[in-house]
Formats: C-alpha cells, sequence, structure tokens
C-alpha cells in the first residue's frame, strides 16, 4: 500500500487558501555560479539564474529553503499550517506573509500566480504529470533519485535544495550539523541502541503501521532503535501498512509511537481495543505525537520533534 500522504494523510489536515500577500523578493547573495544543473528521479533541471521567487510544495521543503536563508514567496502547506510552516520553522519564515495554499491537490493557478523562478516539489510523490505541469511554470526539482514517494530521506532533501539554491557547502553543513545532533543523542542515551520501535497512524478507528522506510522510522534508527520483526519483513517500499486488530500484537514493541490525527490519547485507544491492550501502552512506552515534526523531517524539525520527545524514550528505555 502506497503511504497515505503525510503522517497518515495528507488526507485529512487540509484546507484552502491564505489571502496573504507574498514574501518579498529575496535578494540574491554570493553563492555557486548559475546555471546550476540538479538531478532528481525524474531527470534533471537546470535553474538558469540564481532563484529569487521560490514556491515550495512538499512537506518539509519550505523548512530547508528556510534554513538555506530563502524566503519563498509561496508555500504549499499538506499539514495545514496556517502560516506555512509549523512551529519549528517560525522563527526562520519571521514576518514574512508567502502566500499560503493546502490542501491534498496543488492550485497551478496559485503556483503561477505567485511568479516562481523556482519551484520545489522534492519531499513528493515523483508524479510525473504533475512535474511536467509545474515545469511549465518554472523550472521544477522533484522527488530525490531512488527515494520513497512522499518519503524521501532528509539528508537527500536538504542536499538537492541547497544544490537548486547554489548552496551546496551550506547544505553540506545543515547536514552535517544535524547528524551530528542524532549521533550525540544516541550516544549520550546508550539504552536506546537496539530497543524496537514502531510508529502508528491511527485515524477514523483505522491503524496503519508504518514501514522501515517511513521518515519517523528511519529517524529513530538513527538514534539506535530497530525495527520489529514484522516491520522488517515488509517491502521498503510499503512506508505505510494498514494494520488489522489481528495483527497489531505482532507490533508490540519497545517503544510506541503514534500519531492520533486531533484525536487525544483516551480517544485514541477508547476508539482501539487492539491498540489499548498492547504492552507497550500498558507500560507506558506508548508516546502520542503531538505535531508532525518528525512525519516528514527536516533540518529544522528533527531537533525539535526529538528534544521533546526525550525525557520520554529515556524513561521508556532505561
Amino acid at each position: 500500500m502506497k503511504r497515505l500522504l503525510g503522517a497518515a494523510a495528507l488526507v485529512l489536515v487540509l484546507a484552502g487558501c491564505s489571502a496573504t500577500p507574498p514574501a518579498a523578493e529575496q535578494q540574491p547573495a554570493e553563492t555557486t555560479s548559475f546555471p546550476v544543473t540538479v538531478t532528481h528521479s525524474l531527470g534533471s533541471t537546470t535553474i538558469p539564474k540564481e532563484p529569487v521567487r521560490v514556491v515550495t510544495l512538499g512537506p518539509s521543503d519550505a523548512d530547508a529553503v528556510l534554513a538555506l536563508g530563502v524566503v519563498p514567496v509561496a508555500i504549499h502547506s499538506r499539514y495545514g499550517f496556517e502560516r506555512g510552516v509549523g512551529a519549528w520553522a517560525e522563527q526562520k519564515l519571521g514576518t514574512a506573509t508567502p502566500a499560503v495554499t493546502g490542501g491534498r491537490e496543488l492550485s497551478y493557478e496559485a503556483i503561477a500566480a505567485a511568479r516562481p523562478d523556482l519551484i520545489i516539489n522534492v519531499a513528493s510523490g515523483g508524479d510525473r504529470e504533475e512535474f511536467d505541469t509545474l515545469s511549465k511554470i518554472a523550472p521544477t526539482v522533484a522527488l530525490p533519485t531512488g527515494a520513497q514517494p512522499y518519503s524521501p530521506r532528509w539528508q537527500d532533501s536538504t542536499r538537492l535544495i541547497a544544490q537548486a539554491l547554489g548552496k551546496p557547502a551550506e547544505g553540506d553543513t545543515l547536514v552535517t550539523a544535524t547528524e551530528a545532533y542524532l549521533r550525540r543523542t544516541a550516544t549520550d542515551n546508550p539504552s536506546f541502541a537496539g530497543k524496537t520501535v514502531t510508529y502508528l497512524d491511527v485515524v477514523s478507528g483505522e491503524t496503519y503501521v508504518g514501514g522501515k522506510e517511513a521518515t519517523v522510522v528511519t529517524t529513530m534508527h538513527e538514534l539506535g532503535f530497530v525495527d520489529t520483526p514484522y516491520v522488517e519483513a515488509l517491502p521498503a517500499s510499503d512506508t505505510q501498512h494498514a494494520l488489522s486488530a489481528e495483527l497489531l500484537p505482532r507490533i508490540d514493541s519497545d517503544v510506541l509511537l503514534v500519531y492520533g490525527f486531533g484525536s487525544s490519547r483516551d480517544e485514541v485507544l477508547a476508539g482501539n481495543v487492539g491498540l489499548a491492550n498492547l504492552n507497550a501502552v500498558k507500560n507506558g512506552h506508548a508516546y502520542f505525537l503531538p505535531d508532525l515534526a518528525l512525519s516528514s523531517p527536516s533540518v529544522l524539525s528533527i531537533p525539535y520533534g526529538i528534544d521533546a520527545m526525550l525525557p520520554f524514550l529515556r524513561t521508556a528505555t532505561g
């Protein structure tokens, strides 16, 4: 089964367009010489000159662009963020007011109205028709080569976006610093090593388990956690898998991460007796994620999300 868009859906959380005016155009900085050509899953894209009107479309794309010092003129927020980004990126966005759209479907009219000179659609599904349509508006950068749809590794996304912006060295620096943060966190918490972890999306009473290439799961791997045998046996392309009630015991783990799409812990458990009966839940080793920081991880959201979860992880693995 293909991954439900987002943390289990770019499916449920989104709505409408913002009427806020576009952000001011960026002033070019001293960077790599243009034109720049980047390679992605759908071929290659040449950016003829340093972009000053960047539009971001993938869930974590705006994070990477902001971390690289560029404020998008428009953001498509598949997670329905009012200003286009999560709390972890608000400081980088500052007082800027990019045009914000939301929803499962892209508005090509709104994208064209932003007059982009570069479209970043990296944390995407890698759809050819979508890419071809966007490329008629402006040079477009798509899913990284070899990435699963909607589940690129944050390192690959960051570096690809940095190349497109003419800032490859800055991208490498961001990746190196975030990897160092993850290694330091793992080293400081040796109890994480070898502990099993499972990630679940629970929506409308249905349960979906994150596969071994799901973005939340791969970030936990970087802290030393490992998959349950059930998840390990899933195909790498199966980044999100519907789970029947009778299979729930097979994903019981040392640490359970659950996202309930606006439902509280009690509401999620009341609607899913099988989940409530897992040992991880009974033993207090289930963490109900308060936000989407790790659902499409970035150099900005990873420290934010992990720092918030650390007290729980230390207790659950101690």
